[in-house]
């Protein structure tokens, strides 16, 4: 035997809940108060909209895109008047999961403490090809990748310039995160080589043969001195080549 199932409505009881509802609306309205749809959700506090906007300022510097999440404390709490959030700790962390102080006017003995998530999206590098240990990285060995900062190896490198002419100290398959002691600095000028030390400037070029008195990577500043006993100071602008700008 079939089994038949069937809904029963009651036009009363549904038209007494939607009156209701109206006259809440109302109500709302006319207290000029904000109405909010029933979805669970609750527009935050005061004390939360500090706290998040105090966390997006702090960790405003450190990446391309902020995001906080402050969590409900585990019990109810009175209410904060003018909430003014702090940081507990001198030079903590303010990505990830991170804990704030908050204090509360009047209150200035008690102090109360959130947690909050705070994401950070960055630009990191990682190889773009698979390199082999000694060999110098390029830009073309480098491509740009996005992800959150608390997720990042802690040493992962963010800026070209840390990694371009530096070299692998072992092998790196294409794809890895490229991190500061995976790759070591090049000496392009070793001590007590004869170097080209070009000296430059507005309308300017001279360029004479040096005797490097120091190993230099590129960009360091070392110690020179020419035939004639001169000693100059110049910058590694590549191999055994170094410049002096006027």
């Amino acid at each position: 035997m079939d089994t038949v199932s069937s809904t029963t409505f009651r036009p009363g009881l549904r038209l007494r809940r939607l009156c209701l509802g109206l006259l809440g609306l109302a109500v709302a309205l006319l207290l000029g108060q904000p109405v909010y749809a029933s979805t669970g959700t609750t527009p935050p506090s005061l004390l939360d909209q500090r706290v998040a906007d105090f966390l997006t300022q702090q960790a405003g510097d450190l990446g391309d895109v902020v995001k906080v999440k402050v969590f409900a404390p585990s019990v109810q709490l009175p209410t904060c008047q003018d909430p003014q959030p702090f940081l507990p700790r001198e030079g903590q962390r303010v990505y990830g999961r991170v804990a704030v102080g908050v204090r509360c006017a009047g209150q200035t003995a008690r102090v109360r403490y959130l947690q909050a998530q705070v994401d950070v999206q960055v630009r990191y590098l990682v190889t773009a090809r698979d390199v082999r240990r000694g060999d110098p990285l390029s830009a073309a060995d480098l491509r740009w990748q996005s992800g959150l900062l608390d997720e990042l190896p802690r040493h992962a490198l963010r800026a070209e310039e840390a990694a371009i002419g530096q070299v692998a100290v072992r092998n790196l398959p294409a794809g890895t995160t490229l991190q500061a002691y995976q790759l070591h600095r090049q000496n392009l000028v070793e001590r007590g080589q004869r170097v080209t030390v070009v000296a430059r400037g507005a309308g300017f070029q001279v360029s004479r043969e040096a005797k490097a008195l120091d190993n230099g990577a590129l960009g360091d500043e070392v110690r020179l001195r020419t035939g004639q006993g001169e000693r100059l100071q110049a910058r590694v602008v590549g191999s055994r080549r170094l410049a002096i700008d006027f």
